[in-house]
């Protein structure tokens, strides 16, 4: 299971995914599943299960909270995160 954390533009997923690097956490930049995106075009940051907790406190420290966050199963499905 990966967690998709969405922001609205290319560059800002691309600062969260430096940040993250930076902290030593892994992410795989892509754009949202269109199924999943309300705006039409936005990007995440697909980070393991496992770094979560992780990667969202060094966001929310560094004041880039993701506009939502997305729980991708393996079968490809997604479902809104807490």
């Amino acid at each position: 299971m990966q967690y998709l954390l969405t922001y609205r533009s290319l560059t800002y997923a691309q600062r969260a995914a430096r940040l993250l690097e930076r902290a030593g956490v892994t992410g795989t930049l892509s754009r949202v599943p269109k199924d999943a995106s309300a705006r039409g075009c936005a990007y995440c940051v697909a980070v393991p299960a496992r770094h979560r907790d992780r990667a969202l406190g060094v966001l929310s420290k560094a004041g880039f909270g993701p506009e939502r966050v997305l729980l991708r199963h393996e079968d490809g499905s997604w479902e809104a995160a807490e």
